[in-house]
């Protein structure tokens, strides 16, 4: 009997942590980059980048041109609300090229490379 109550009571208190949890999960998981869209190859490399300054979708569209311009770039994701672009690019494209690129897209862009 004892056992059947604390099942219950489980299940219950994980049923309330998904209702309040849930909502939250889901939007996370949404925002991930696509894996088909930033999949690495054997001679590329995925640079997170992030990017300050950006406050619109404009911001995004220009840091996003920029970074797509830069020789060695297959792949640009720019996400203004998470403050990150995803690149997809050669190893030999260097980081400072790329956060060169995005403090170009405009004045008050910076660039940085997210920690590994």
């Amino acid at each position: 009997m004892r056992r059947e109550v604390l099942n219950t009571i489980a299940i219950v208190a994980g049923v309330m942590a998904l209702g309040a949890g849930g909502p939250w999960l889901a939007r996370e998981l949404r925002d991930l980059p696509r894996a088909r869209t930033l999949a690495s190859r054997g001679d590329q490399r995925v640079v997170v980048l992030e990017v300050g300054g950006m406050t619109c979708g404009g911001c995004a569209a220009a840091v996003q041109s920029r970074l797509a311009q830069v020789p060695g770039v297959s792949t640009v994701d720019v996400r203004y609300k998470q403050r990150r672009a995803y690149v997809v690019c050669t190893k030999s494209v260097a980081d400072t090229t790329l956060t060169a690129a995005v403090e170009r897209a405009g004045p008050g862009f910076l660039g940085a490379i997210a920690e590994r």
